[in-house]
C-alpha cells in the first residue's frame, strides 16, 4: 500500500515538475497562479445537454465538509454545503431533466449515517467521501463499476496510480478527485513571543524527537499554553497521532499484509511512552480524551496551542477564521514534518484519496445520471477547485500543477519524494473495524489506565481477530 501510494505521489511531482510540456494536450490552468484559477467558473465537460424527451430523475448527493468560502465564491459559500449545492444547480441546469438533492454531512457521519441507510436499504445515489470508507463499500459489493461508463480518455487521464486504488475486485470503484498528505502545522508567532524561534525546524521542515520536545518545552505555560493541539476522542484523530509511531519507526502494518497488525512493537510503546509523558507535562492540550476537532481549532486560534496535526486543506480554514475575527493572535503559519527518531528514515505522512461513487441501481435512467453527475464532479475544471480549495494534490493529469511558486505546496512534494507516505490500510476490507480499536486504547494510556505496553498489546489482540478475516 506505502509503495502504491508513493507511486501516486511521484507521478504528481511529474505532473508539477512536467505539467504543460509532456502532456498531448496543455493542461488548462497549469501555469496560473491560484487565485486565477480559482475564479474560473467550472465547465461541464463530462456531458451533454440531454434531448426534450430525456426522462425526468431525481438524484440523491450526500458529500463531506470539505468546502467553505471557496476562492473567487467566498459570499456564495460561506455555509458548508453551499458550494455543492451551487454545483448541483450548474448540473440541473445543463440537463433540467435532473433533480439533484445535496445533503451534507458532519465528519462523524460519514461513518454512521452512510452505514445507517445502507441498512435500511436507501444509500445516497452519489457520494463524494474518503477511499478509507468507499473501499468497504465496493467490498460489499455496493458500487456500480465505472471502468466502462466512462470514456477512455476520461479513463486515462487519472493518474494510473489512484486508478489503481480504486480498483478493487476489478472493478473502478468511484472516480479519485483529489489526495491529501498530513504533517504539522505552526504558528511562527508563537514560537517568538516565547523565544523558541530557534528551535524550530531548518529548511528541510524536518526534525527529531529531541528537537520537537525542545521546541514544545519552550511554548508551554502551565495552566495557560499547551502546546501541542491533538485529539483521540475518535479516530478521525488517527492520520496525526499516527505520525509520532511512523516517526518512531513503528508500523501499523507490514509489506501490505492486512492479516495482523504491527504496531504493539517496541518503536510502538517507545512513541505511546513518549506521547503520554508529554501530555502529563502539560505539553499536549488538556482533554486529549474527550476533545473534538473544533475545539482544537479554536485552542489554536485563541493561542492556547501552537502545534497541530493536519494538511494544506487547514490553512484555508484558519485564514477564513481569520477574516471572521475568530483570531485573538497573529496568525503566521509554517508546515513541518512529524519528528523522528535517529536512524528513522520517515517524516510520518499519512495520505489517503477523496473520490466519488455510485452506488447501484435498479433503474437503467438513474444509473445513466448518476454516472453522469459523478463524471461532472470530477471534471478537470471542478477538480482544479478542488485542489485549490482543499490544498491537496489533483487525480487528474490534466489538471496540471495549480499551485505553481506554492512554496509549502512544493516542500510537502519534496517530502513525499524523499520520505514515501505510510501504510493505514486503506483497501483492506476490515480498515473501518480496526481503524476503531486503536482510539479506546490510546484513551486508556493518555488517562493512566493502562500503561502504553497494555495499551497496545490489547490493541494487537482486538486487531488481529478483525485481521483474521482476511486470512
Amino acid at each position: 500500500m506505502k509503495t502504491r501510494i508513493l507511486l501516486v505521489a511521484l507521478l504528481v511531482l511529474t505532473v508539477v515538475a512536467l505539467a504543460g510540456c509532456a502532456q498531448a494536450t496543455p493542461a488548462p490552468a497549469a501555469t496560473k497562479a491560484p487565485e486565477a484559477a480559482a475564479t474560473k467558473a467550472p465547465e461541464a465537460t463530462a456531458t451533454k445537454a440531454p434531448a426534450a424527451e430525456e426522462e425526468k430523475v431525481t438524484i440523491v448527493y450526500w458529500a463531506d465538509p470539505r468546502f467553505q468560502y471557496v476562492k473567487g465564491m467566498e459570499d456564495q459559500t460561506q455555509e458548508v454545503g453551499d458550494y455543492e449545492k451551487i454545483l448541483a444547480q450548474q448540473f440541473m441546469d445543463l440537463h433540467p431533466n435532473v433533480t439533484v438533492e445535496v445533503e451534507t454531512l458532519q465528519w462523524n457521519e460519514l461513518s454512521t449515517k452512510v452505514a445507517a441507510a445502507i441498512a435500511a436499504g436507501s444509500p445516497p445515489d452519489v457520494l463524494k467521501d474518503y477511499l478509507g470508507r468507499t473501499s468497504a463499500y465496493a467490498n460489499q459489493g455496493l458500487l456500480e463499476p465505472l471502468q466502462d461508463a466512462i470514456p477512455k480518455e476520461e479513463y486515462d487521464d487519472y493518474l494510473p496510480s489512484l486508478v489503481d486504488l480504486y480498483t478493487i475486485n476489478g472493478d473502478l470503484h468511484g472516480l479519485p478527485l483529489f489526495f491529501w498528505v498530513t504533517h504539522l502545522i505552526g504558528n511562527t508567532t508563537i514560537a517568538k513571543d516565547a523565544g523558541a524561534e530557534d528551535l524550530l525546524p531548518d529548511d528541510s521542515g524536518t526534525w527529531t524527537f529531541d528537537q520537537f520536545e525542545q521546541a514544545l518545552a519552550a511554548q508551554a505555560i502551565p495552566d495557560k499554553r499547551w502546546p501541542l493541539a491533538m485529539q483521540v476522542s475518535s479516530e478521525q484523530g488517527d492520520y496525526n497521532t499516527l505520525g509520532y509511531f511512523w516517526g518512531m519507526g513503528a508500523k501499523l502494518y507490514e509489506n501490505g499484509d492486512y492479516t495482523h497488525t504491527a504496531l504493539n512493537s517496541p518503536e510502538g510503546v517507545a512513541a505511546l511512552t513518549k506521547l503520554v509523558e508529554w501530555y502529563n507535562k502539560g505539553y499536549i492540550i488538556p482533554g486529549v480524551t474527550t476533545i473534538s476537532n473544533n475545539d482544537l481549532l479554536n485552542a489554536m486560534y485563541q493561542g492556547q496551542s501552537a502545534i497541530t496535526g493536519g494538511g494544506l486543506g487547514l490553512l484555508p480554514v484558519v485564514e477564513g477564521a481569520q477574516k471572521e475575527g475568530k483570531l485573538t493572535v497573529d496568525w503566521d503559519p509554517y508546515i513541518a514534518a512529524f519528528p523522528h527518531a535517529d536512524g528513522v528514515n520517515s517524516a510520518g505522512l499519512a495520505a489517503g484519496p477523496t473520490g466519488v461513487v455510485v452506488f447501484k441501481q435498479k433503474d437503467p435512467a438513474k444509473r445513466k445520471w448518476a454516472i453522469e453527475f459523478a463524471r461532472f464532479l470530477a471534471s478537470p475544471e471542478l477538480e482544479e477547485q478542488y485542489a485549490i480549495n482543499a490544498n491537496q494534490f489533483p487525480s487528474r493529469k490534466s489538471v496540471g500543477n495549480p499551485f505553481e511558486g506554492d512554496p509549502k505546496f512544493t516542500k510537502v512534494a519534496e517530502w513525499i519524494d524523499k520520505y514515501g507516505v505510510e501504510d493505514m490500510g486503506l483497501s483492506s476490507p476490515t480498515y473501518g473495524e480496526v481503524r476503531v480499536l486503536l482510539q479506546p486504547e490510546l484513551q486508556a494510556a493518555f488517562l493512566g489506565k493502562k500503561t502504553p505496553e497494555q495499551a497496545l498489546a490489547d490493541y494487537e489482540k482486538a486487531a488481529n481477530e478483525v485481521l483474521s478475516q482476511n486470512k
